[in-house]
């Protein structure tokens, strides 16, 4: 059993840590519950990728990153899987309400951001001694408002609806944290989706989804060797036990994917954006960070600058990408409709879905990748001999009162097992009782979270009958 990570053995400060001037400064970059090992993966791999000296571990729905402005810098243009990146300008414990104002004053807020700038204050609480999460902002902003007075005279205003710079704290038992947002528009939000669907699935969450599913392994067999991509041990380990072989089987990751219930066709958009190494946020000018520390403006702006061409350097083409995937499905026995360009392929029953999943596609440059088409998840058929199925059927809020989910997950099953050999499915979904109408038993089970729904993303593999190609 792997053991827990301890954050204070990683970090290199004490408990009680506030913020410097120094070289190095500690972040924390947001992501969903359930998702820290996906996001810490990430991180490893950006810091590796554009040669960023720092120190990474996990924390509750988050990471914690220790390095300089160009961790923060990075983490903001090029992670897929995180939410938000903050400043942590102060964590200590704290025992009375006094506490609250006396951490926030240690911070010399006039070095963090100009006087002429509007700030909010959001503050969350858990299992503590305050009651009052607005108490809690306004000790804080108080502290705020007094240092400025301090050195100036004056105080900047507070905008609670569309501040310059937003200041989060956090109240846990007795830890006290106080950090200053540095991305603004949160990371999720790419840029491309056009209007909402029903329930979307946050484009964060489906990105860390694809990760947990070895897409971003497959991408680089893709573009670097074309070499066979494996699921893991413990997977092939059951299907060994399910089909009663002596011999080991593997099974092969496929670049084909189909969301036979695409809604606005986020899953499929962010297989594409993983595959192309597109980073949306590259191309935002907004970030919050371009308003914080304004004596280290230079730098920032230089940093910035360094990795957005770094970043820009890495996208591949459409064209490109259509190929290599052609040429790994080659190299690996893998047959597909040659008649037919997209990889990925999405269906919905309702025609409005399938407008907007189209319309967002075109606005992020992939319309050319995905193949959108009206039909019942019923229908759906293989476009290639092997493949990923992957799907977010209805659950929680997205249920009617008395719904009975059990003609859908067992139709999904069934449609798995007769007409999808070769293939993998994915699916995530909040219904412990809709998961065991699918009649498969998952190869891997993972606990998520969508939002405050606790979910399972399940894995099914369809074991190997005469595969069939749809024309």
């Amino acid at each position: 059993m792997k053991k827990k990570e301890n954050p204070r053995r990683n970090s290199s400060h004490p408990q009680g840590y506030r913020h410097s001037d120094h070289t190095r400064q500690r972040f924390f970059i947001s992501t969903s519950r359930g998702f820290e090992d996906i996001l810490k993966d990430e991180l490893e791999e950006i810091c590796s990728e554009y040669q960023i000296k720092g120190n990474i571990w996990k924390g509750s729905a988050g990471c914690y990153l220790e390095s300089a402005w160009d961790g923060c810098i990075a983490a903001n243009l090029a992670s897929l899987c995180a939410s938000r990146v903050l400043l942590v300008l102060a964590e200590d414990e704290v025992s009375q309400e006094e506490d609250l104002y006396h951490l926030a004053r240690t911070i010399h807020w006039p070095d963090l951001f100009s006087k002429n700038l509007t700030f909010s204050v959001n503050a969350s609480l858990n299992d503590t001694f305050v009651r009052n999460s607005m108490f809690v902002g306004l000790k804080v902003k108080d502290a705020i408002c007094d240092s400025f007075r301090d050195q100036f005279g004056e105080r900047p205003d507070v905008n609670t609806e569309n501040p310059d710079v937003k200041i989060f704290v956090r109240l846990f038992r007795d830890k006290f944290s106080i950090s200053v947002d540095t991305t603004g528009v949160p990371l999720s939000q790419r840029g491309y989706r056009v209007e909402t669907v029903e329930a979307p699935l946050k484009e964060s969450l489906a990105s860390s989804l694809l990760r947990i599913s070895g897409l971003h392994l497959l991408a680089n067999s893709i573009w670097n060797s074309s070499n066979p991509v494996y699921f893991e041990d413990k997977e092939t380990r059951l299907l060994k036990e399910q089909s009663r072989e002596t011999k080991k089987p593997q099974i092969l990751l496929s670049p084909y994917i189909l969301d036979p219930m695409c809604g606005s066709g986020t899953f499929l958009i962010e297989a594409a954006l993983l595959l192309l190494h597109w980073k949306p946020n590259v191309h935002r000018n907004d970030f919050a960070f371009m308003d914080l520390c304004p004596q280290k403006s230079q730098e920032m702006k230089a940093a910035l600058k360094n990795l957005k061409t770094k970043i820009l350097a890495k996208e591949k083409s459409l064209t490109d990408l259509i190929m290599r995937i052609q040429m790994y499905a080659e190299k690996n026995n893998i047959n597909f409709n040659s008649n037919i360009l997209s990889p990925f392929h999405g269906s919905d029953i309702s025609e409005r879905n399938i407008e907007t999943a189209r319309e967002c596609a075109k606005v992020a440059g992939l319309s050319k990748l995905i193949n959108f088409t009206k039909k019942n998840a019923f229908d759906a058929q293989p476009h290639a001999s092997q493949g990923m199925l992957i799907v977010n059927p209805p659950y929680g809020e997205r249920l009617e009162e008395g719904e009975d989910l059990t003609p859908l997950y067992q139709g999904l099953g069934d449609l798995w097992k007769q007409q999808f050999p070769h293939w993998t499915a994915w699916m995530i979904t909040g219904s412990e009782e809709g998961a065991k109408r699918v009649g498969l038993r998952p190869s891997r089970k993972v606990a998520v979270y969508n939002g405050s729904i606790p979910c399972k993303f399940l894995q099914y593999v369809m074991y190997p009958r005469n595969p069939k190609v749809s024309e």
